[in-house]
């Protein structure tokens, strides 16, 4: 008769202890390496990256510099890849979305393709060197933050490309007679 105690024991402590471990990690609450953790975060860099990819490709038409027209154009195709690379983490790890463009980042598309083209490229160079800047920090921050080791890995990954973007956007802009004050002083893209 002994050895049933200590089991019933072991089963009210069991018993007690499931129901606080479920409700611990309730539904709505996803698993610390779960990549819906950092699902806004995901959303964010698909629907950038889709950003920089329409804004490559109208600076392939719309800059004057061949070196702008060029610098759009790596725009396009590297971020193309990196926008199918959130999207393809995403997909693997069950998370299903479209990426799809804020309406801020509408205005600046339809603001730039509005704009004359003498002053296109100076304000889509200060565009990139303000958006990549902002990106590079954001990228870094998920680096060391990130709930989830996937998105850690894919920041990692994308931190180096957006940094060297950023260094093409600056040299792009020395060629146009940009330098970095004037890009400090520009109201250009302040709002994103």
């Amino acid at each position: 008769m002994s050895r049933p105690l200590p089991v019933l024991a072991v089963a009210s402590v069991l018993c007690a202890w499931l129901p606080a471990a479920a409700s611990a990690q309730s539904p709505t609450t996803p698993p610390k390496d779960s990549i819906q953790a950092d699902a806004a975060f995901i959303r964010h860099q698909a629907a950038d990256n889709m950003l920089e990819v329409q804004l490559g490709q109208l600076a392939e038409h719309h800059a004057m510099n061949p070196i702008v027209q060029k610098f759009g154009e790596k725009m396009a195709i590297d971020h193309q890849k990196l926008q199918d690379q959130w999207t393809g983490l995403a997909e693997k790890h069950g998370m299903r979305f479209k990426p799809a463009l804020a309406s801020a980042q509408q205005a600046k598309i339809s603001r730039l393709e509005k704009i004359d083209r003498s002053t296109f490229d100076r304000d889509y160079v200060i565009t990139m060197i303000k958006g990549h800047t902002r990106d590079a920090a954001d990228l870094k921050a998920a680096v060391d933050s990130a709930r989830s080791e996937p998105v850690r890995k894919m920041a990692a990954y994308a931190l180096p490309i957006v940094q060297e973007h950023l260094q093409n956007a600056r040299a792009a802009g020395k060629e146009i007679g940009l330098d970095s004050s004037a890009v400090a002083r520009s109201k250009v893209a302040e709002n994103d």
